[in-house]
C-alpha cells in the first residue's frame, strides 16, 4: 500500500476515534459539563441557528478536512494542502478560546479543560495536511502526477 492511501487511511481512522471521546468540558452554572465530539459533530451543523455563529465557524473545520481528504484522494496535493491548511488553523484556533455557547440564550460557559477528543481531532487535520505537502514535494520531485 502507497504512502497516500495510508496518510488517507490513519487521519480518517483517528478523525473517526477522535468522535468515540470527550471533546471539551465547560463550567456552567457551577457544574461541569462534557460535551462529546460525536455530538458537536452532529449538532455543529445547525449551531448558527441557536446564535453560534462562531462555533459554526469551528465546525467548518471538518468540512475542509473532508475537502482535503478528496482532493488528496483525486492527487491535487495542492489543492488538497491548502483546503487542510485551512482546516488546521480553524481547529487549532479554538485552543485560545475561553469560552463557548451554553445556551441558546446567549450564556456563555468557561471552558474548563480541552479533551482526547479534540487533540485527535485537531491531529487527523494536522496529518492530512502535513502529509498533503510531503506528497506535493515528492510528485513535484518526481514528476509523475500533476499538482493540480
Amino acid at each position: 500500500m502507497d504512502v497516500k492511501k495510508w496518510i488517507l487511511i490513519i487521519s480518517l481512522l483517528t478523525f473517526s476515534l477522535s468522535l468515540c471521546f470527550t471533546a471539551f468540558k465547560i463550567e456552567d452554572l457551577g457544574k461541569i459539563e462534557d460535551y462529546k465530539s460525536y455530538i458537536l459533530f452532529l449538532v455543529g451543523p445547525i449551531s448558527c441557528l441557536g446564535g453560534g455563529i462562531l462555533e459554526f465557524f469551528i465546525w467548518t473545520a471538518n468540512i475542509w478536512f473532508f475537502i482535503s481528504i478528496i482532493f488528496s484522494y483525486k492527487n491535487s496535493y495542492l489543492i488538497s494542502f491548502v483546503t487542510g491548511l485551512i482546516a488546521s488553523v480553524i481547529s487549532v484556533s479554538f485552543f485560545f478560546w475561553k469560552e463557548v455557547l451554553a445556551a441558546e440564550n446567549g450564556r456563555m460557559g468557561r471552558i474548563y479543560s480541552l479533551e482526547i477528543g479534540y487533540f485527535l481531532w485537531v491531529a487527523s487535520i494536522l496529518l492530512v495536511t502535513f502529509g498533503s505537502i510531503y506528497l506535493c514535494i515528492k510528485y513535484k520531485s518526481n514528476r509523475t502526477t500533476p499538482l493540480f
